[in-house]
């Protein structure tokens, strides 16, 4: 394959190579991630990640951590190759590396419900019902595809 990148979607926690027709360039990758204004992240020396400039927005249901950046990442990314020339080619760090820097998390919301030893006022016991919703963070590591699978 000529003209990879890699895309990783945090809502599947999948990364894996993607054939971009022409050359690497802002236009395709913006494709890829679906926005409109694309940020740039240095990943390494030699690579780069394209990620939704608005892509931490109210309604978020997935975001990467990438272990170098010092807050979260909302929406796809995509990983390319730059060793300082002025275009864009395939990353030469194998996806397993890669793929090792980042979280993929979402919000998860558990419920909790009333046990037949919570006693309520006057005695009155609702047991199984609905007494509270408790928000965390579902982490979990990004997961490569093969691209010859």
């Amino acid at each position: 394959m000529e003209n990879v990148v890699y895309l990783l979607d945090p809502a599947t926690a999948l990364f894996r190579p993607v054939e971009l027709l022409g050359t690497i360039s802002f236009k395709p990758i913006s494709e890829l991630l679906g926005c409109k204004l694309t940020q740039m992240v240095r990943f390494d020396e030699s690579h780069w990640l394209f990620v939704d400039e608005e892509g931490l927005r109210p309604g978020l249901t997935a975001f990467t951590i990438f272990d170098r950046y010092p807050q979260p990442l909302g929406g796809k990314i995509v990983l390319a190759g730059n060793d300082g020339s002025e275009s864009y080619h395939s990353p030469s760090i194998n996806i397993e590396d890669a793929a090792a820097h980042f979280q993929c998390c979402r919000p998860v919301v558990d419920p909790v419900f009333v046990t037949p030893y919570d006693v309520q006022a006057k005695g009155l016991v609702l047991a199984g019902a609905l007494a509270d919703l408790k928000l965390r963070i579902e982490s979990r590591p990004a997961m490569h595809v093969d691209a010859s699978a």
